[in-house]
């Protein structure tokens, strides 16, 4: 069937020709329509469910707004796990789904169920934007020398934010920093207390007294007029015209109880940028699954647009993060490294042809490869990035092409005079053919583990899988279609035979030495036991991890200050942060976050900030100092500032950290149990435990420890005898003291809140607070500490869930150590030195370890079910079993070349190293096939059984070299490649081009003497007979 294939597309050359030229055209075509990233969106399905009551605590919010929506929300179809967080005002949940379910039908359901909860009055849960970890693409500050924080603000709220909105692509601008304005009535006590009023009584009047109506149509003569009440308040003079009661015959006025003004919302966090202490800043994301290159391309052109519009205001955007900057570098990088490795390729082939025409129709399958690839990803809308295209080891994929090509140059060396006809070609080419395409399909095979990824590391790899897969079947399409018909062009008349001194003194070499191991087997098998023990060695030995760190040219700092800091005292701490951070050289920018964005759907305190660092171009750095290095001096640094809890990320890596393990870290310990107060003993035992361990770059519990609180608690009986509600208090403490919107104030396009509450000297302490007024029976003023006592005492800063149970998260960065050995450490210290209940507490390992052990787990069972499919491929192509048993035991020890780079690398054993030994597995079994297939087709000729194993592997010597070196060479830019985008390719790469070495040993020297060895027995004891299928 292959042989007919061949046969009809090399007398149809013309058209091949022609097909290949318009399928190169059609893929640089395709290129240009393809969605562009730096990295895949590593996060899973989610969705957040955010809901804001303004003033409760965490305990109420947990109890009133968390649970009951947990409950509802817990057995949605789909639902891998849920996790909350209830902070001051803020209950937010995050549901993750399975792997392949729907956003929208997730979200859908989500919605279905929050509807059958019943919740307080003003509660109203929301879903967060569908974007990822990845969505944040770009991030800006506003800045001028004119305008104060609240005109930027207002600026940045009616202006920028509603332009951004309109690129196709943006699912949100959220805005962090600054002021939100309102219009504010500071009521005076002792006005109140004069006019003998409360303060729901003056809410109850503002309420009445801000309305329209309609009033349908009336007519009037033949004109019909629409009927319209205006009653709004529109303004500050609106508001303190508001009668609320009557005093002595004259109306009470709002104006005459307190001061209106302009003011803003409690703040919530403060933005801090490099040495301007509070400024403002816009946070651009991007819709899940949209093309970033596009989205930003338009992002760009509407601020381009807002520069203009604000320019005359002395206003301008200023951007600090632009997630173009690292597509750009990741695709520079990732082109130059696969240019060079094709630029490589394309020189050994020279090198080991003698013939720059027989090199450049075998590189010929490379762009084929590449151009098939492109077709694919576009018509399956597959991104490209640096793991599907970035990755590739065209040396590979340009291994039947070679295997085709030396066939063809072998046959004109053997003929150098004659001329070459179409039958020498077809002749030569039905001697590779089948070995190539079953080659071809077991290295396809060898990647089918990839897809038995999920989560994560399967958004990670499938691509990869899927673009090596397509590049093989182009690139072998390419070999039986268009290399027999150039290399027919190319080669058909006589020409003087290429003589490489090198190789024929190596090939001479080469023969006597496997004369003499085929003469002494002893030595192959001893090679072989030594090989398999130095795997098991090398193996044990080896550092575990999921991934390696991917270098994002940026970090990303989690910090935590002591609990309970006012605003403006964190501020002044977050001042300290920057001024440290901007005396290093590789610093570019610092951005400090300090508490909740202005939306405040973020479940931090003032006692919390995330710092975005920018670094310069690594090449602008002191000499000697790599960003590892860099980070070590950072935390000495921070180890030596009191009050300063940091941890050391990066912006996206973060962002995943988050959805996997929820404490932005990779590695966390989860502490179960109902009892808070014990569950944090038992945390800070484990921090301190594991700041001994050898690894620990940061321990601290990721929640906060309490924080203090005023409770007012209502007096029932003292409530019912004086005619005070309930409600009433809530209202007094909602609205007075918490500053709860009373109503909306519209102002041309603009709305905003009208707020009604007391001043600082008011809730100034105990005493002043019992002494605020409540409406009671017949129109009494009561004292609110009549009806209720006020204490001063601790409570949680933030209660946190997972699966329903209350949970201490304990946030670990492990440095300088594999996570698997700091792993085992950590659990063999914490089961013998930290004592609790374990039938009330329970310890659970999350994060990254949870990755790594899902992708081991499945890989394993994976790499099973693909043995067995090679296997089974491997006989159905021999017929023999012992062939199949000895191409397949080879392999493991193939693996011993791998494993001393990734020793001598410094690397680890992840998943990006697993996928390398994939590819070398691949490779080894393809030559493997090669060379018996070509001792079956010698010994079939009728040669003796020694002769036509050194036949055949001499002949074999030059492909086999030539593919192998074009293998490594091809992937050596990668194995050296150091910054941004380069970490998981060089993991890769290290094991492929470590790996070939030590596997071409054994294919040329091992793999003829075994099969020469089990032949001989089989032929000694009578168990083999030559037959028609061996010939």
């Amino acid at each position: 069937m292959i042989n007919l294939i061949i046969t009809q597309f090399f007398r149809r050359r013309h058209l091949v020709w022609a097909m290949s030229i318009a399928l190169v055209l059609f893929g640089a075509w395709s290129w240009t329509q393809m969605t562009v990233e730096a990295y895949p969106d590593l996060g899973d399905v989610t969705v957040q469910v955010t809901t804001q009551v303004n003033g409760l605590a965490s305990e109420e919010i947990e109890q009133q707004i968390t649970t009951p929506l947990e409950r509802a929300l817990s057995n949605t179809p789909g639902l891998a796990s849920i996790r909350s967080s209830s902070t001051f005002g803020l209950s937010l949940i995050t549901l993750t789904f399975k792997d392949g379910t729907d956003d929208y039908f997730a979200r859908q359901r989500v919605t279905e169920r929050i509807g059958q909860v019943s919740l307080p009055s003003g509660a109203q849960p929301g879903l967060d934007p569908v974007a990822g970890p990845a969505g944040e693409i770009y991030r800006y500050t506003l800045e001028s020398d004119t305008k104060n924080l609240m005109e930027l603000s207002e600026i940045q709220r009616w202006i920028v934010i509603p332009g951004l909105r309109q690129v196709a692509g943006v699912v949100n601008i959220t805005n962090f920093g600054g002021f939100t304005k309102e219009f504010q009535l500071e009521l005076d006590p002792a006005a109140l207390q004069k006019y003998g009023l409360a303060l729901s009584d003056v809410v109850t009047a503002i309420n009445n007294n801000s309305a329209n109506a309609g009033g349908g149509r009336i007519a009037r003569g033949e004109q019909s007029y629409v009927v319209r009440g205006i009653g709004l308040i529109t303004s500050l003079d609106d508001l303190g015209a508001v009668v609320v009661s009557q005093s002595g015959g004259s109306p009470v006025l709002v104006r005459d109880l307190g001061r209106l003004q302009f003011g803003h919302q409690e703040r919530g966090g403060i933005l801090g940028k490099d040495r301007n202490p509070d400024t403002i800043e816009g946070i651009v994301l991007m819709l899940k699954y949209e093309n970033p290159s596009r989205v930003l391309e338009g992002v760009h052109k509407k601020i381009d647009e807002l520069q203009a519009q604000l320019a005359p205001m002395g206003v301008k955007i200023v951007p600090y993060i632009d997630r173009d900057d690292l597509v750009k570098l990741t695709v520079d990088k990732v082109t130059h490294t696969v240019l060079e490795g094709m630029a490589l390729v394309c020189f050994v082939l020279i090198l080991f042809l003698g013939s720059p025409r027989s090199a450049v129709v075998a590189a010929v399958a490379i762009p084929m490869s590449l151009v098939t690839v492109f077709i694919v990803m576009h018509f399956t809308r597959m991104p490209a990035n640096l793991f599907s295209l970035g990755a590739i080891d065209f040396g590979i994929i340009v291994d039947g092409a070679i295997v085709v090509m030396e066939a063809i140059l072998r046959r004109r060396e053997e003929e150098p005079h004659a001329t070459l006809t179409e039958g020498n070609i077809l002749e030569t080419v039905s001697h590779v053919s089948g070995p190539i395409f079953f080659a071809t399909l077991i290295i396809i095979t060898a990647y089918f583990p990839l897809f038995a990824f999920e989560r994560a590391e399967g958004k990670l790899f499938k691509p990869m899988a899927f673009t090596v897969g397509y590049a093989l079947v182009g690139a072998l399409l390419c070999a039986i279609t268009l290399i027999p018909s150039l290399a027919y062009v190319a080669l058909r008349k006589p020409m003087k035979p290429f003589v490489n001194k090198p190789l024929v003194w190596l090939t001479g070499a080469y023969r006597r030495v496997l004369g003499h191991l085929l003469r002494v087997p002893a030595i192959a098998y001893a090679l072989s036991i030594a090989a398999l023990a130095a795997v098991a060695i090398l193996g044990a030995t080896a550092g575990r991890e999921f991934l390696p760190d991917i270098d994002e040219g940026a970090l990303w700092l989690q910090v935590q200050l002591p609990s309970g800091l006012s605003l403006d005292k964190a501020s002044e701490m977050t001042a300290e942060l920057r001024h440290v951070l901007l005396e290093y050289p590789e610093v570019s920018y610092v951005v400090t976050q300090l508490g909740r964005n202005d939306d405040g759907t973020d479940p931090w305190t003032p006692s919390h900030v995330e710092v975005p660092v920018g670094l310069k171009p690594y090449s602008e750095w002191p000499a000697g100092v790599n960003k590892a290095a860099f980070v070590r001096t950072l935390n000495e640094r921070f180890s030596k500032m009191p009050g300063f809890d940091v941890g050391i990320s990066q912006p996206i890596i973060d962002g995943v950290n988050d959805a996997v393990g929820g404490a932005h870290s990779p590695l966390v310990l989860r502490i179960y149990g109902d009892d808070l107060k014990e569950s944090r003993r038992i945390g800070n035992e484990i921090v301190d435990l594991l700041h001994t361990v050898r690894g620990t770059a940061s321990a601290s519990l990721f929640q906060e420890p309490p924080i203090p609180q005023v409770v007012i608690k209502l007096d029932r009986e003292a409530a019912a005898r004086l005619g005070v509600n309930a409600n009433d208090v809530a209202s007094l403490v909602q609205t007075g003291m918490g500053g709860a919107p009373v109503i909306t104030v519209y102002s041309g396009d603009r709305t905003y809140n009208v707020t009604v509450k007391l001043p600082k000297s008011a809730k100034s302490g105990t005493e002043a607070i019992g002494s605020l007024l409540l409406n009671g029976a017949g129109g009494a003023k009561i004292p609110l500490s009549q009806v209720a006592s006020v204490k001063l005492q601790t409570g949680e800063s933030t209660i946190s869930h997972e699966l329903n149970s209350r949970q201490i998260t304990v946030r670990i960065d492990n440095r300088g150590r594999d996570l698997a050995s700091y792993l085992v450490e950590a659990q063999d210290r914490i089961a013998k030195d930290v004592k609790f209940d374990h039938a009330k507490f329970r310890l659970q390992w999350a994060g990254q370890f949870e990755n790594q052990q899902r992708a081991q787990a499945r890989l394993a069972v994976s790499l099973l079910i693909v043995v067995s499919i090679m296997a089974v491929l491997l006989f159905f192509q021999f017929g023999k079993i012992r062939h199949v048993a000895l191409i397949l035991g080879v392999v493991p020890m193939a693996t011993l070349g791998g494993l001393i780079a990734v020793h001598v690398a410094g690397e680890t054993l992840n998943v990006a190293t697993a996928v390398g030994f994939i590819a070398l597995f691949g490779v080894s079994i393809q030559n493997g096939i090669i060379m018996v297939a070509n001792f079956r087709r010698v010994r079939g000729e009728g040669l003796a059984l020694e002769a036509s194993v050194l036949e055949g592997a001499t002949e074999r010597l030059r492909p086999v070299l030539m593919t192998a070196t074009v293998a490594s060479i091809g992937m050596l830019p990668a194995a050296l490649a150091t910054g941004v985008g380069t970490d998981v390719q060089r993991g890769l790469a290290t094991v492929v081009v470590g790996g070939l070495v030590v596997s071409t040993l054994l294919t040329l020297f091992i793999l003829p003497t075994l099969f020469f060895a089990l032949e001989r027995l089989f032929e000694r004891k009578g168990w083999g007979v030559r037959s028609r299928r061996d010939r």
